[in-house]
Order: C-alpha cells, then structure tokens, then sequence
C-alpha cells in the first residue's frame, strides 16, 4: 500500500495519535489559562507534564488516559480538581489494567495520585504551576480546604 500511495500513513497518523497519551495535546500555554483555572483539556496537559517524569511508559501502545470521570449529576467528584485515570489496554490479554487515579487543580495545576495520596512533583511541573498561579492569582495555601476532600494530607 505505501509503494502505490507514499503518503498512505499520513490517513492513519490521526489514529495513532489517538490512542497514544504523548499526542493527547499540545504543551499548556499558561498565558491562555484564564484567572478563573484551568479547563479539562488543560488540567490534562498539566497531568501530562506531570507523568513524563514518573514511572509510567506513556508511549507504550494501550495507554491512555480518560479525563470523563464525573459525579452522578455530572460534575468532577472533587471540588476545584479535574479527576482523571491513567491506564493500559492490553491487547493481548484483552484487559484493562488502571495504574492510577489523577486529581489536577483547576487553581494552581497541583497534581495528585488520589489512590496512593502521593503529590506528583518536577521542576517542570513546578514552573507550569508558578505560571498557571500567576493567571489565577490562587496559592497552594488557598486551596487547602479543597484538598482535604481528596482525603490526602500535605506533607512536609
């Protein structure tokens, strides 16, 4: 097929990309985060920023992450945070394996694995958070009330 037609694959490029978490969008512009947070889309990108530097191979073919996770009367499950997991379709075994449950700030972008209580950190991220502050004027320390319903504690 690519020796008759050359760009051939070019038609498939939509789907792989699809399916691919490193392709799930372009990097975070903070100048477009309003003063009032982040939407979805950008509360993912931050996400994004946030797992390239954990332990999760998001350019293995499977892995994706679904950002619709929602309450029963449609709104996120925690208050001033975008909910998302992170997980592999394992075509093989035709299964589903999760490997975490994101919780992003739509204030200041900080990200946490709700499941483990563990504040996901980087000096990228760090900088995308100073950044996405500085559009929304919000401090860690103003959304503190907000973490607590994620049922996670600060620590030192």
């Amino acid at each position: 097929m690519l020796r008759k037609n050359p760009h051939a694959w070019l038609l498939g490029l939509p789907l792989v990309c699809a399916a691919l978490v490193a392709c799930a969008g372009a990097v975070l512009q903070p100048d477009e985060v309003k003063a009032t947070g982040l939407t979805r889309e950008q509360a993912q990108e931050v996400l994004l920023v946030a797992l390239k530097h954990q332990d999760y191979q998001l350019s293995k073919p499977g892995v994706f992450v679904d950002g619709d996770l929602q309450d029963d009367s449609g709104q996120p499950p925690h208050p001033g945070y975008f909910d998302f997991s992170l997980g592999y379709n394992d075509p093989k075994a035709g299964a589903t394996e999760y490997w975490g449950l994101f919780s992003v700030s739509t204030a200041t972008g900080d990200v946490w694995e709700i499941n483990s209580c563990k504040r996901l950190d980087g000096s990228e991220l760090r900088a995308l958070q100073g950044q996405i502050m500085a559009r929304t004027g919000k401090t860690l320390a103003d959304e503190e009330p907000q973490r607590q319903g994620l049922g996670c504690e600060d620590q030192p």
